[in-house]
């Protein structure tokens, strides 16, 4: 099963484009995909068309076009992507050295890894430029060599901190003997010497043709295969030239018998059949400057004797025994190094054994794991500068109030039925209908929200949640929970959390209502629903459930006195959750069951609630307690840090970070409100004013769990960055912390002092 992965845009050349960047960029990419659930796209830079490319090209634009690059931005930024990985090459892009990539990356508004193919160590002044303005546009740049890394810290100057390395990518592929190969690609009987790649002048095959005659005399029996069409760059301009200039000189040598060549782009099967049937790979490039091969990591990897000029990436990737490494422009060095590999067979398997082991270190799974864990840290620095440069998103939460309303995130989400449970993006998503768990919750806390914000709106949102209640209410009192949108209902019984969030809502109602019409319903469901119920005994053996019917029973009871069943259910109610936690309690543990999940700040919360009518000193205290462990256990004195979902917290256990939801910090803030209120301790104001600033970034990934342009809260907390979508439960959560920060007068408090 994949793992969800952060969402990537890949800025390069693509397939079917004949280019090995645009072929690295493919092995990334499906490579990537492969192991990690993502949404990942990629612009192509280059002269095909959109039909030309494979599906996951969404945008593709001209290297040429200097508007083009403006319009890849603003296509980037709109679309769901959290980082973006420019493959660099200067050839690649437009404008003198490249330079147009520059426009794209300056337009950008999403963090920037830079994968950079060439390091020039003697940069001409242009070329030095070019780099720098997309290394300076670049949260991160990978290289693929040590090498490259000492160039750009002491020829460029960039920050080691900001230099990541990263080896290039390989197939994860047996170590297989040649002649299987030979005979399928009909080479039987033949040392094969192998180049493949795009020819062009720089890769120095001349040199390979200059040094064979001497190979032959001695090994008549040799084949060297150069495999590969002309760079297409080098075609435009010089056509075939260079490819005849390389068969003149076979002819020349006499090496007809001795040498062929394969002038297509092979795919990377074909690729690794011939370099399976090889026994010696071998690079003769001209310039030291080649930080990077991918034809020599393939080779490697494959666990081929090499033989290469001594060019950076070279000397790195053959150290320690790995392969054989000659001058630079110098045939007969080279024809006695090949030679003498081809005579001493033992040493070879011995070669080809070590570069094997050492391809394993790059293969495409561990590549794709290193950069998804780049990309992760990168988004969540970014998106920590981000939140610092737009400061405070708002100044405090009246100041919220003051910009916007709850009101549009109620109606947003609710139908003439009752409140959608889940939204995709913002928009709901009516495949999932709708659940008394929801309505339940948004019926109370809209309640209070009408106290203090007068639009008459929520009570029209209040009479539709009721006549949902209505419509789920079993004749025993009891809720169904699950209604499809076609309101069809989707269950026999809701279970005791249903029972108990809805008794919370129905208490709210009640209680706080101005309106005749649904204080009178509400009453009324309310009533029936605890008719049933035995005096004297929980309404349920379901820690949470409880605490959801001691919130309503105690609400109801503010208004109702004299309800004596009422009472009697409270305080059977509240005297279960003591005894859970007496009975639970150990050192460094003081809490109501042997794990903390979701909601858990409802537990202290409800049993203030029933101290607040009944008055007995236990609940407060344990309370108090319950409620501090839950601190010690989630504030590590600078941000909340949630418990996740993917494992909880379990005694004796280590806990689980990932994925954090709203609906804790909305029991939280509320939880800390009425601790303030009960014990006037200013310690419960500022931690419920820091709970908050949750949502706007304060946070363990330094990113707000809000949408900040359409103005709602997202579901969650991912070990990727936010849950872009925003559900019932986390527009209640977040709506319950806004009323309760209202309800002690935090809001006024925090317009005095200090900002989110």
């Amino acid at each position: 099963m994949r793992q969800k992965g952060i969402n990537p845009c890949f800025i390069s050349s693509y397939i079917p484009k004949e280019c090995g960047i645009a072929t690295f960029t493919h092995n990334l990419f499906t490579s990537y995909e492969n192991f990690y659930a993502s949404a990942g796209k990629i612009v192509a830079v280059g002269g095909l068309t959109s039909g030309e490319y494979p599906q996951e090209v969404n945008f593709f634009f001209d290297k040429n076009k200097v508007s083009d690059y403006t319009r890849a931005a603003g296509d980037i930024n709109a679309a769901d992507l959290q980082v973006v990985n420019l493959q660099h090459e200067f050839g690649l892009f437009g404008g003198p050295e490249g330079r147009h990539i520059a426009r794209l990356l300056e337009k950008l508004k999403k963090p920037v890894v830079t994968t950079i193919h060439t390091v020039l160590q003697q940069p001409t002044l242009g070329y030095y430029t070019s780099l720098i303005e997309v290394i300076q546009r670049s949260q991160r740049v990978v290289v693929m060599s040590n090498k490259a890394i000492e160039i750009l810290n002491e020829v460029y100057y960039v920050p080691l901190e900001k230099i990541v390395m990263i080896p290039h990518g390989v197939p994860d592929l047996p170590f297989v003997e040649t002649e299987p190969f030979k005979k399928e690609l009909g080479l039987a009987g033949r040392l094969v010497l192998l180049s493949f790649g795009l020819l062009s002048p720089g890769k120095g095959f001349e040199l390979v043709l200059e040094a064979l005659p001497e190979v032959v005399r001695n090994h008549p029996d040799l084949l060297y295969v150069i495999l590969g069409k002309t760079h297409p760059e080098v075609a435009k301009i010089h056509g075939e030239r260079y490819r005849e200039s390389l068969q003149k000189l076979t002819q020349e040598n006499k090496l007809e018998d001795n040498v062929l060549f394969i002038d297509k782009f092979a795919t990377n099967e074909e690729l690794y059949n011939y370099i399976s049937a090889s026994d010696v790979y071998v690079t003769p490039y001209h310039s030291q400057e080649q930080i990077t091969s991918g034809t020599l990591a393939y080779a490697v990897a494959l666990g081929k004797v090499v033989v290469s000029t001594p060019y950076h990436y070279a000397q790195e990737v053959l150290a320690e025994g790995r392969g054989h490494l000659v001058p630079f422009n110098n045939p007969k060095a080279l024809a006695r190094t090949l030679s003498g590999v081809f005579s001493h067979q033992e040493d070879m398997r011995k070669t080809r054994l070590a570069a094997y082991e050492y391809g394993r270190s790059m293969i495409w799974s561990r590549v794709a794991e290193l950069y998804h864990g780049l990309f992760k840290e990168v988004y969540k620095e970014f998106s920590m500068k981000k939140l610092q440069r737009i400061g405070v998103v708002y100044k405090s939460s009246r100041d919220y109030l003051r910009r916007r309303n709850l009101y549009s995130m109620f109606e947003r989400m609710t139908d003439d039925t009752g409140i959608f449970q889940h939204t995709k993006h913002g928009i709901p998503d009516l495949k999932h209908g709708y659940s008394a768990d929801d309505v339940g919750r948004a019926l109370g806390i809209i309640m209070k929200v009408a106290r203090f914000d007068k639009k008459p709106g929520y009570y029209q949102l209040a009479k539709k949640y009721m006549a949902f209640i209505l419509y789920v209410q079993r004749k025993d009192g009891r809720f169904h929970n699950f209604v499809g949108y076609d309101r069809r209902i989707l269950d026999e019984d809701g279970g005791d959390d249903t029972f108990g969030r809805v008794l919370m809502g129905l208490g709210s109602a009640a209680a706080l209502s101005t309106d005749p019409s649904v204080a009178t319903l509400s009453k009324e469901v309310f009533d029936r629903a605890i008719d049933g119920r035995q005096a004297g005994i929980p309404l349920s053996t379901y820690p949470k459930a409880v605490a959801y019917g001691i919130c309503g029973l105690s609400e109801y009871l503010k208004k109702f006195t004299e309800a004596p069943k009422a009472g009697e259910l409270l305080r059977a109610g509240a005297d279960y959750l003591v005894r859970l936690y007496n009975d639970n309690k150990r050192p460094h543990w003081d809490w109501f069951e042997p794990s903390v999940t979701y909601s858990n700040a409802k537990l202290p919360f409800a049993l203030m609630m029933a101290h607040s009518i009944l008055k007995e000193k236990v609940y407060l205290e344990t309370a108090l307690v319950t409620l501090n462990f839950l601190t010690r256990t989630q504030y590590n004195g600078t941000y909340f840090d949630l418990v996740g979902n993917k494992g909880w917290l379990v005694l004796g256990e280590e806990r689980a970070f990932f994925d954090q939801q709203p609906v804790e910090i909305g029991c939280l803030v509320e939880a800390y409100c009425e601790a303030l209120r009960q014990t006037n301790d200013k310690n419960y104001r500022d931690l419920a004013n820091k709970a908050f600033s949750w949502f706007f970034g304060k946070n363990r990934l330094g990113v707000p769990v809000y949408n900040l342009k359409e103005d709602y809260p997202l579901d969650g907390l991912t070990e990727t960055g936010s849950n872009a979508n925003s559900g019932a439960e986390s527009v209640l959560a977040f709506a319950q912390a806004i009323t309760c920060l209202k309800d002690v007068n935090i809001f006024k408090i925090l317009d005095r002092k200090t900002a989110l």
